[in-house]
């Protein structure tokens, strides 16, 4: 009798209220250690993380990509019938320099039933929820069919370095069968209502910056020139501006919009199904009109902008020189060579340079139909009955990236239900997530954890 009880015991569901408060901690801790990005100094959260997995009794391995710059990676070990999972998380977040905060910006803060820091959604909410996935795992003690993995890595803000040593440094990471990262969400219509929809990323853009530059004659300010490398520079820039490529649909941006167009008005519906069922000639009046929205357009377009510019060293003298960046975000299926040349072909002048600036690297798209879809479909299903599941096509980029290259299966999904209006304050000012998510989130996502790897 005493060893039944014991077993059920183990088994016993979480205690979500408990789940939730500690996760709340470990967030507040990961937002206060400040891993701005430059310099990154992901150290400090993989000391938070280290310290709760010690406590816990799960073994982890801590590698080094820099001065004070570490990844942490834990396994728990399950029968080996199917390939490992593996939960991916960032630490570095990006800097709040120059943005006015009503709250400060390392220290989490709820304001107005909302957790605002840096970084409480990107990404520091999915390291606080694996970290916590993990360790109900391994206290509940979930008999696992795979292998499940928690990388914790650091530069995802800036180029990926620390994904990119760890697979260098654990190659054996490369032969997972499924990946779960950032990317996509519940998305809501508002605040504490069902979600309209759930979103996971299946694809994302090639980044690659551009530096388009010219030069000039020099002298006084008051004898003006017309080899002005200033006026070159914003003649080649007008050219651009007016010269977006004809839009097109990738496969997973027809499955958006597919099903998409089911919560829109009729209108915009109308608009959707029409370009979604389309051949290579997408409709131009419905294209137009979705156009409208500027997360659609860039859905359907490769699209290159102007960040910065630079030019002159006095305001008295005629500029030797003049540069601007141009951050390109190029569809999966279009390489970086064929962009910069068709910007080459737009600027049409010999006296402008365009120059490739690094190289992030990019992956082709994860299947449509693999079994993460699956595992959501039937978790969602339970949790949220008739909410549809649809596949999302990212405009930004996240460490996926890498694992694709390697033929990974990888998925974005962060189990935090937002509305589109917080959904832009990742990166900007006030970042936030609402505290009534937090608990289904982890409750979701724990579930969805279960369908794919408890054994059946």
């Amino acid at each position: 009798m005493i060893a039944t009880v014991l077993v059920v015991a183990a088994l016993a569901a979480p205690d979500f209220a408990a789940v939730e408060a500690s996760y709340r901690n470990v967030l507040a801790a990961l937002v206060a250690a400040d891993t701005t990005n430059p310099p990154g100094n992901e150290a400090r959260a993989v000391s938070i993380i280290a310290a709760r997995l010690k406590k816990e009794g799960i073994a982890f391995e801590i590698t080094d990509f820099g001065p004070n710059r570490k990844n942490l990676v834990a396994r728990l070990a399950g029968s080996g019938s199917e390939k490992p999972v593996l939960l991916l998380a960032h630490t570095d977040v990006v800097g709040t320099e120059g943005q006015r905060w009503s709250t400060p910006p390392h220290t989490m803060t709820e304001v107005g039933g909302y957790l605002q820091g840096r970084g409480v959604r990107d990404d520091l909410s999915m390291v606080a929820a694996n970290l916590e996935t993990i360790v109900m795992l391994k206290r509940t003690g979930v008999k696992l069919r795979r292998d499940v993995i928690v990388a914790f890595t650091g530069d995802e803000e800036s180029g990926g370095l620390g994904v990119r040593t760890l697979l260098e440094q654990k190659p054996e990471l490369a032969q997972v069968g499924l990946v779960i990262n950032e990317g996509a969400w519940p998305v809501l219509r508002e605040v504490g209502a069902q979600p309209s929809f759930v979103a996971y990323e299946a694809a994302q853009k090639t980044y690659q910056d551009f530096k388009i530059s010219t030069s000039g004659a020099t002298g006084h300010a008051s004898v003006p020139r017309d080899d002005n490398a200033i006026y070159k520079l914003a003649r080649a820039l007008a050219r651009l501006q007016g010269a977006e490529p004809p839009a097109r649909l990738i496969p997973a941006t027809r499955a958006y919009f597919k099903a998409r167009a089911a919560l829109e008005t009729p209108q915009i519906a109308a608009a959707m199904n029409a370009i979604a069922d389309a051949g290579e000639n997408l409709p131009r009046d419905a294209v137009k009109l979705i156009e409208k929205t500027p997360l659609f357009a860039a859905l359907m377009r490769t699209t290159c902008v102007p960040t910065l510019l630079s030019a002159g060293s006095k305001v008295n003298s005629l500029a030797a020189s003049a540069e601007a960046s141009l951050n390109c975000r190029i569809l999966p299926d279009e390489t970086i060579a064929a962009t910069e040349e068709r910007l080459r072909a737009i600027i049409a002048d010999p006296a402008v340079t365009v120059e490739r600036i690094g190289d992030v690297q990019h992956g082709p798209p994860s299947d449509l139909e693999g079994e993460l879809l699956t595992a959501l479909t039937t978790v969602v299903g339970d949790l949220y009955p008739g909410v549809p599941v649809m596949p999302v096509f990212a405009t930004g980029m996240t460490d996926s990236r890498f694992f694709r290259q390697k033929g990974v299966p990888a998925y974005g999904f962060t189990p935090f239900a937002v509305t589109d209006q917080d959904v832009v304050r990742a990166h900007g000012i006030d970042e936030r997530v609402h505290v009534s998510s937090i608990r289904p989130g982890l409750e979701l996502y724990w579930k969805l954890i279960l369908e794919l790897c408890q054994s059946k």
